[in-house]
């Protein structure tokens, strides 16, 4: 693995990141999606499931998540492993592909998001690689191989990719949680 304690303490920071942005997003879209469907409660503007409100929430994830992405090529690269170069070239592919979208560069903006995907993939492989609990290196795995899938799966059925996706991001929130308990008790170890 060779990731120093330093990196290890920093990267714990990424896992727990992702888990509260992950998990906070996924809560908003259930509960204000039950409470403006199936329940006549008055409710404030920005509770109600409508196409803006899912829309701004799921900018919001985007940018925290990219962030946490660029902090985790940061950490990586700092610590002297170049596969921290993976997470950041998946940060800029985003931008420029979602920049190039509002320019109206569709062909363009298609082939940097291409570029994008391909860059997940690797920063889902780089997490495996830097994995320190089995179970958590497996499901990074896993989900590394579903996204792969959902590639495949996006030629023959949009519904499928919406399920592949959703296993992913659970994957994912599971992984990141195995790894900080991991990454603490390991750190409690070495205080003993």
């Amino acid at each position: 693995m060779g990731l120093s304690t330093w990196a290890l303490n920093r990267v714990a920071w990424f896992y727990v990141g992702f888990v509260m942005v992950n998990f906070a997003s996924l809560l908003w879209l259930f509960i204000s999606g039950y409470l403006t469907i199936y329940t006549g409660l008055p409710l404030p503007y920005f509770t109600l499931y409508t196409t803006g409100n899912v829309a701004i929430t799921a900018l919001v994830t985007m940018a925290i998540i990219l962030s946490l992405y660029a902090y985790l090529g940061i950490v990586l690269i700092r610590s002297g492993l170049n596969r921290g170069y993976i997470p950041m070239v998946f940060v800029a592919s985003i931008i420029v592909g979602t920049a190039l979208i509002l320019a109206g560069q569709f062909i363009a903006a298609v082939a940097v998001l291409i570029i994008a995907l391909v860059s997940q993939i690797g920063s889902y492989a780089v997490l495996t690689s830097i994995a320190t609990n089995k179970a958590s290196m497996y499901m990074w795995l896993m989900g590394t191989l579903l996204m792969l899938a959902a590639v495949i799966l996006a030629i023959i059925n949009r519904l499928l990719v919406n399920y592949v996706d959703a296993v992913i991001q659970s994957l994912s929130i599971l992984a990141c949680t195995v790894e900080v308990w991991s990454i603490m008790g390991k750190r409690d170890q070495v205080r003993q």
